[in-house]
């Protein structure tokens, strides 16, 4: 498949839609949704997912901004699944996969372009589907919210170019979780180091400092998270922070914070959503734990009080221009 025709094999798909559009890739430029775009109706929904990690975003291989081109269209969703790699493209019945970004470089489009793959495939295959229903049973929608504190995140961690040039692309394993395997689900995680601020010291792999227990369970909670190398620990806080908030569970309890909750309220949610057929998952426990992390990780994002001897937890409201 030549390097222009795989743009416009592209192209060509996405203007056939008459109903929706799902566009799925890890990385996407805002130059080349907008070209997609321009061959969209704004009557055709479109399901975006994408995943947004820092050091990519400030690196330059993708763009927060494809938010404000989606959030304009009256039936488009942008999704983040954190560890999305799929690149995927259905038009109603039709679709391809293959290894190509939303991006000039991997689309064709660019003097320099990547040699990638986009072949056809049957979006009624059972593989397909099964793709499809756990892409969005395990992603966030994004919101304006969501945006500016990405954004915002990315400021802090990479302020200038000198930052930039530190950006690791591959990351490399972090040398204490070499082995260990931790099979998790997304969908239903959430942290178990019950001292958030012992997880730097397995980060920066300061094991004597740590009991046999917290340093397991925090090997565990830290290849879920997946960090880059080499942050220090101030980097460390606001990255964790903006990979909580892309995690599903966090994220619904993160909604419903927008009005304040008692303890009880925040429980019978976690029940639903994490202990859901698990005997041994104890939710007081866990939201005890995860409150700790969101004060810890996002201090200014929450506020804990204690009228009348009952746990008020409540999101702090973000301010914030919209951008046009």
């Amino acid at each position: 498949m030549g390097k222009i025709r795989l743009g416009q094999d592209l192209l060509r798909l996405c203007t056939s839609a008459k109903q929706e559009l799902w566009l799925v890739a890890p990385f996407i430029k805002r130059a080349t949704l907008e070209q997609i775009l321009r061959e969209v109706t704004n009557d055709i929904s479109i399901k975006c997912f994408t995943r947004w990690r820092p050091e990519e975003i400030a690196s330059g291989i993708s763009d927060l901004d494809i938010w404000l081109l989606l959030r304009e269209r009256p039936k488009a969703k942008l999704f983040l699944k954190y560890n999305l790699h799929a690149k995927y493209y259905r038009a109603d019945n039709h679709c391809l996969v293959g290894s190509a970004n939303l991006t000039h470089t991997a689309l064709g489009w660019s003097s320099s372009s990547n040699l990638e793959l986009l072949i056809p495939a049957r979006p009624d295959e059972p593989i397909l589907r099964t793709f499809e229903e756990e892409l969005e049973s395990g992603c966030i929608i994004v919101d304006d919210d969501i945006y500016e504190h990405m954004k915002t995140s990315v400021k802090q961690l990479y302020p200038s170019q000198s930052h930039l040039q530190e950006v690791v692309i591959r990351k490399d394993l972090l040398p204490m979780l070499e082995n260990t395997t931790v099979e998790v689900d997304l969908n239903t995680w959430v942290p178990r180091l019950r001292h958030p601020e012992d997880l730097y010291l397995v980060y920066s792999n300061q094991r004597e400092r740590l009991t046999a227990v917290s340093w397991e369970i925090g090997k565990s909670d830290l290849a879920v998270l997946d960090i880059p190398p080499s942050l220090v620990e101030s980097a460390f806080k606001t990255y964790v922070g903006s990979v909580l908030l892309q995690m599903p569970i966090i994220r619904r309890i993160d909604e419903l914070l927008v009005t304040p909750q008692n303890f009880g309220s925040v429980t019978k949610l976690l029940n639903t959503l994490a202990g859901r057929g698990n005997l041994d998952f104890d939710a007081q426990r866990a939201w005890q734990t995860m409150i700790r992390w969101l004060l810890y990780f996002l201090p200014h994002r929450y506020s804990l009080s204690v009228p009348n001897y009952s746990e008020i937890f409540r999101r702090v409201p973000q301010d914030f221009q919209r951008e046009p």
